[in-house]
């Protein structure tokens, strides 16, 4: 029996499931290389990689992307310029990217645009992920390995752009797209659609986003009562209809936490009716906190009507958790442990416990995210934006996860956006290190091979089938 104090010692793992050199450094090299159990994670590799994938958390993707330039293509990634505009006053980005030579020059000199979006590019290029990016992508492309030869090869394949992505989405065997409809990049149903008939044999199962539903409706000049109706018939017409870009839903999203922090839900409709009409009088606020918070008793209230309607149907209702998009949110309220309110969802004395899923890994706050699902049987694990953007640091990440999380509740996902390549970089290098900590587990005797690519089966796509009620 291999005591679990040594275990964790021998792979590095501190207290808390933080990574920390407890061991010998030549320890703590050998499990950041892989080579602790290499000959486990070859053998399990190999089958591990012919596994179909279930990505349970992705965003469609428009042609816009089928040509582009190294700076184009590196800032459609980059988490630091997501969203770009964000950096900039209302609408001056866009005036930016759609205007001739005399306004670009005149929006330069007045907010610095090209200056600030080429030092993000600058740093972005120079990071590992990266450089490694452009590694993998030649080996897949049949290029040399460097920026510009793998965009000018990628630009040859743009010319049948479906096909491209197709071929990336067969490599990695992706079967379910799991897809957050609310980012869809200005997408009409005929985008949707045409996305979904293109990407065959994957199949999309759309997830509807609160906001979404409620942002049309914010705008208008009606009763509280009015609103809460119109509210209800959206979210029930996208749940047991097609009001999600004319298809079904699967589940929901709510960005809200990155919004006001905890989120606790309401039931008092009172409460939310003068939140509602303080959201419409004019206000001023002293700083971007205080703005978040505007309507946020309304936001609270809408938000436990949509997740009753996902309980009353056994979906689940995802929520955003860490991550980036720093320009437009407010880092410091996305942690996983805000959500515990709405994960225990109590009400007359019970908790009533639906499914959660807190989505991106909770990343950086990965074992805050793991405790909680841990200690509720109702909240999920998600691996999505932490998968790929950690790359090799995904061996210590899954270790520290599968520490904490049933292996039955770890969902993959990649949080893909904008370009296929974040779909195909996810299945790729998710499966690689999967199989790595899956190998450490095996050679240190914690698993057998046969319980190591069921952990796998269940992580890849079992589990997201089972949450979803999807039949395959």
């Amino acid at each position: 029996m291999v005591d679990r104090r040594d275990f964790l010692l021998g792979m590095g793992a501190g207290v808390g499931g933080s990574v920390a050199v407890l061991g010998t450094a030549s320890m703590a090299s050998a499990v950041v290389t892989g080579e602790v159990a290499k000959q486990e994670s070859n053998t399990l590799y190999e089958e591990i990689i012919t596994m179909p994938v279930d990505d349970s958390h992705c965003h469609p993707l428009t042609e816009q992307d089928a040509k582009t330039t190294p700076d184009q293509f590196l800032e459609r990634i980059s988490l630091a310029a997501m969203p770009a505009f964000a950096y900039f006053p209302d609408g001056v980005f866009d005036q930016w990217k759609t205007g001739d030579a005399a306004l670009k020059h005149t929006l330069d000199k007045k907010y610095g645009i090209k200056a600030k979006m080429d030092e993000i590019n600058y740093h972005f290029s120079e990071s590992v992920f990266a450089k490694y990016m452009v590694k993998e992508m030649a080996g897949f492309l049949g290029c040399k390995p460097d920026i510009k030869s793998v965009i000018g090869a990628r630009n040859e394949r743009g010319g049948n752009y479906w096909g491209y992505i197709g071929d990336m989405f067969r490599d990695i065997k992706l079967e379910n797209a799991m897809v957050d409809t609310g980012y869809a990049e200005g997408m009409e149903t005929q985008g949707i659609l045409r996305f979904e008939k293109a990407i065959k044999p994957t199949k999309v199962r759309r997830i509807y986003r609160v906001e979404t539903i409620q942002s049309d409706l914010l705008e208008l000049d009606i009763s509280f009562e009015e609103l809460e109706t119109r509210f209800l018939q959206k979210v029930r017409a996208g749940l047991d209809g097609t009001a999600n870009y004319g298809g079904k839903s699967y589940g929901m999203k709510s960005y809200l936490m990155p919004t006001i922090g905890v989120v606790k839900p309401l039931y008092d409709a009172d409460v939310a009716k003068q939140s509602w009409a303080e959201l419409k009088s004019e206000s001023t606020y002293e700083d971007r906190q205080a703005e978040s918070l505007a309507g946020k008793d309304l936001q609270r209230y809408l938000l436990t009507l949509a997740q009753e309607e996902c309980l009353k149907r056994d979906m689940p209702m995802q929520y955003h958790a860490g991550d980036g998009e720093a320009p437009s949110i407010i880092l410091r309220q996305q942690d996983p442990y805000n959500l515990e309110e709405v994960v225990r969802f109590d009400k007359d004395g019970v908790m009533r416990m639906p499914k959660i899923v807190p989505i991106h890994a909770g990343y950086p706050l990965v074992g805050q995210a793991a405790w909680l699902s841990h200690l509720y049987t109702n909240c999920y694990f998600e691996l999505s934006i932490m998968t790929p953007f950690v790359h090799q640091g995904l061996l210590q990440r899954y270790l520290q996860v599968m520490e904490a999380v049933p292996l039955s509740k770890i969902l993959f996902g990649s949080d893909a956006y904008h370009v296929p390549e974040l779909y195909w970089l996810a299945g790729t290098w998710g499966k690689r290190y999967l199989s790595q900590a899956l190998g450490v587990y095996v050679h240190n005797k914690l698993l057998t091979v046969d319980e190591a690519l069921e952990a796998a089966r269940m992580i890849l796509y079992k589990n997201n089938r089972r949450l979803y009620n999807i039949d395959a």
